[in-house]
């Protein structure tokens, strides 16, 4: 007839040891003892066990025979005990978080006058859209300026400059980068504006306000460069 018994021993064993005492259950106590329980079905594996314990060299402490209804109250026991356990720690596991990289600088103010140089662009493509500029194209005007060559040079010139910032605000050195960012910045600000003179439609003060926007964060990048630590 199968018994239960329990068998305390100085020392903490942990779950790993459960198949060298039979499947037995192994559970650590307070005290800096170890409480092993489980059913023996004859003297002779009780015998077993306890050889098994006297060859760990750990000290013997008690044994106890216990009802059925014991042992199985006390395995329920250490089930719940075991799932809380269990529970509260994947309560206390860290949440993943999203990787946030850090932005080098020179990227932000590339990105920045990408961004600018998008808004240029189509504000003067959505411009062909208004009605009568293309007949004022056709007939060599736009807005008060005689379509010429050197008219076209200079506004290659004004669309160069910011294009060229995509790439210089990456190559360029620190020192030189700066202060180019922020003067041709400053300088473009009072043109994107000059832009609205004459007539203006609400795309063209949306596409002025984010530009100037824009520019003004490309100033602000530049003026708080981070200093290198010595």
């Amino acid at each position: 007839m199968t018994k239960f018994y329990e068998i305390r021993i100085e020392g903490q064993l942990d779950d790993r040891w459960q198949d060298w005492f039979d499947g037995w259950t192994v559970t650590q106590e307070a005290g800096g003892t170890t409480l092993l329980s489980g059913p023996v079905p004859d003297q002779p594996a009780l015998y077993g066990i306890l050889r098994r314990v006297r060859d760990l060299g750990l000290p013997l402490v008690s044994v106890y025979q216990l009802k059925e209804a014991s042992h199985q109250q006390i395995l329920n026991a250490q089930r719940i005990e075991s799932m809380n356990t269990n529970l509260k720690l994947d309560k206390k596991a860290p949440q993943e978080a999203l990787e946030d990289i850090k932005i080098n600088i020179k990227i932000k103010l590339a990105s920045a006058w990408a961004s600018f140089m998008f808004f240029y662009i189509y504000v003067d493509y959505f411009h062909l859209y208004m009605p009568g500029k293309i007949e004022e194209i056709l007939a060599g005007k736009v807005f008060t300026f005689d379509i010429s060559y050197v008219f076209l040079l200079i506004a290659m010139i004004f669309v160069a400059i910011p294009a060229l910032m995509i790439f210089l605000s990456v190559a360029l050195p620190t020192k030189g980068n700066r202060w180019i960012n922020i003067i041709v910045a400053a300088v473009y600000i009072p043109y994107m504006l000059f832009n609205l003179v004459g007539e203006a439609w609400a795309h063209m003060y949306f596409a002025a306000a984010v530009e100037v926007a824009l520019l003004l964060l490309i100033i602000g990048y530049a003026w708080k460069w981070p200093k290198q630590e010595s």
